[in-house]
């Protein structure tokens, strides 16, 4: 008798697609400390899988689906039956493991931080259907995560970031995800990237602060517009960086910078980020603009 399979295999294209079109996915690593500071993928929570049995409880056992990503596939597959027996689904193992990984990969202990992660911010998901199809541009993009979200959704996506390096790899990604973006490089502080008056029908700005944009976002957003941004406060210094103040939002700040604007969505909170569970201090705002 035919023991029925209790997880899937799923290769890594389809994963990559699905982290970056913002499907939630944990990414579980089984492999050893020594390789995971060697090359992971970006957002993945290392447990190694002679450690699993006695970390059950970190692991989320909801309808969330978990990829098991190890070096060859071989521990993946083991980790995902013991997994199964202890009533853990959707389960899936990487294909070949992280030696078939097509996406970026990153090295260091940084154990779930997603800050070059591949997945779009849970603030842009949530608040998704309250954005005008359009022309979009996303500021400070790092390596085009949102970029790469909204042109899968259908947006007309421009892209900048003052790091080259980011701007090549979203540019990288996109191309291997066979979404169209425009992502240039561009330093918003220093005026060799000025947003065009009245141009985007969306702004998106994520983890970034630099006050004099608040009013170049508005002008640059056309009437109906509707801006989304989101970064750290300053209570942020309790829990890790940024902890410059210059950084962080005063209470309140983000509705002020959009004063006279249609609050769509509003929020301040300390809580645990929901991709890596590390607590944060973050304000986000959607705010149309009039007309």
């Amino acid at each position: 008798m035919t023991t029925p399979q209790r997880f899937q295999s799923i290769d890594g294209e389809e994963l990559y697609r699905r982290l970056a079109t913002g499907e939630s996915v944990v990414i579980l690593d089984v492999r050893t400390e020594t390789e995971f500071q060697d090359r992971h993928i970006p957002g993945s929570t290392l447990v190694p899988l002679h450690e699993l049995e006695g970390r059950l409880n970190e692991l989320p056992n909801s309808s969330t689906p978990i990829a098991l990503v190890c070096q060859h596939g071989q521990r993946g597959a083991a980790a995902c039956k013991f997994l199964a027996e202890h009533g853990f689904s959707p389960l899936l193992n990487l294909e070949g493991g992280i030696e078939a990984w097509p996406g970026p990969l990153t090295t260091g202990a940084h154990n779930g931080n997603h800050h070059h992660g591949i997945a779009p911010s849970s603030f842009l998901l949530e608040s998704f259907e309250l954005l005008p199809r359009g022309l979009t541009l996303d500021i400070a993009m790092g390596e085009g995560r949102n970029a790469i979200y909204l042109a899968s959704r259908g947006f007309d996506v421009d892209g900048v970031d003052a790091d080259p390096q980011a701007v090549s790899r979203a540019r990288a990604a996109a191309r291997k995800l066979g979404v169209p973006i425009r992502a240039v490089v561009g330093n918003l502080e220093d005026g060799t990237y000025i947003i065009p008056i009245e141009t985007y029908d969306v702004i998106v700005c994520f983890n970034y602060l630099h006050r004099p944009l608040f009013q170049d976002i508005r002008s640059g957003l056309v009437p109906g517009g509707v801006v989304v941004y989101q970064t750290f406060t300053h209570e942020q210094p309790q829990f890790g960086r940024p902890n410059n103040p210059e950084h962080l939002l005063q209470p309140g700040e983000l509705k002020k910078a959009f004063s006279g604007y249609e609050i769509l969505r509003y929020r301040e909170r300390i809580g645990p980020a929901r991709q890596t569970g590390k607590m944060r201090a973050i304000a986000g705002i959607v705010a149309r603009k009039p007309g």
